[in-house]
């Protein structure tokens, strides 16, 4: 699968890292890029199938506006917290541009993906995109757990709130994940 990858610390650089392990063709997309490392994020999204945003969530509503024809009809993955926000995903944003929107990967630490161990990733998004989405999940080690279509985005921002609340208000460590037991 081609992934454009929009952002490269931790967690898009730890989540292209394992799908390059998997064998996907990654490509991270950057404001700046710094060929060979990363080409422009048109670039990046133009030679894709797979759209995955990894950047501050305060930025989605700006690459929405500016990248938002180029993502229609792709398969687009929201790894993005708006924290302090009224809604922690940039589903308003990006669903008008690509109907085919994935809540995952914002309920977790960087270190569990690199590390997965027993965790579960819960997401959101089109039941035509089941296969797709779960594989790429499991590609990186997690098990997928899917909690329903685009609306329940609000379902899977709340283990991420509840993930950061642990971790940034009651001192649990980063390496906290949640693993769905008797399923």
């Amino acid at each position: 699968m081609k992934i454009a990858i929009i952002g490269s610390g931790n967690i898009g650089g730890t989540l292209g890292s394992a799908w390059l392990r998997a064998g996907h063709d990654v490509r991270y997309g950057s404001r700046n890029p710094e060929p060979p490392e990363s080409v422009s994020i048109a670039e990046a999204i133009e030679a894709s199938d797979v759209a995955v945003l990894a950047i501050p969530g305060n930025a989605v509503a700006e690459f929405a506006e500016n990248h938002g024809t180029a993502i229609a009809g792709k398969l687009v993955i929201d790894a993005t917290n708006r924290i302090g926000e009224a809604r922690m995903s940039g589903a308003e944003h990006l669903v008008p541009h690509a109907p085919r929107y994935v809540r995952a990967f914002n309920s977790v630490g960087w270190e569990i993906m690199a590390e997965p161990g027993e965790a579960t990733m819960f997401w959101a998004g089109p039941e035509a995109d089941t296969g797709t989405a779960e594989q790429l999940i499991a590609d990186v080690g997690l098990r997928p757990i899917r909690v329903g279509d685009v609306d329940a985005s609000d379902v899977v921002d709340g283990v991420g709130r509840l993930w950061l609340t642990l971790v940034f208000r009651a001192g649990y460590p980063r390496g906290i994940a949640f693993k769905l037991l008797g399923a």
